[in-house]
């Protein structure tokens, strides 16, 4: 059963933006989100500052998320271009 799917509020307003001036991109990030959802050991576990979140890239792009797996939920933090993404 897939997780629950939470979005960060900024990253929501983010997602918006990107729906407008890129769709092609804005459904590959909701067809990976949801995918995630179903698999969420599917990224890459993160160190340093952003232990305990995983990370996905999408094209030149790197979708940021958390995972509560008590209550069967996924929290996505960030979207951001790889070169800007871990500044």
């Amino acid at each position: 059963m897939p997780y629950i799917i939470q979005i960060d509020t900024a990253l929501e307003t983010k997602l918006d933006k990107l729906k407008k001036k890129d769709n092609s991109l804005y459904l590959r990030v909701i067809n990976k989100i949801i995918e995630i959802s179903k698999n969420p050991e599917l990224g890459k576990p993160l160190r340093n500052v952003l232990k305990g979140k995983k990370r996905v890239h999408v094209g030149s792009f790197v979708l940021f998320y958390s995972i509560d797996d008590k209550n069967e939920i996924v929290t996505f933090i960030e979207f951001e271009h790889h070169d800007k993404a871990y500044r």
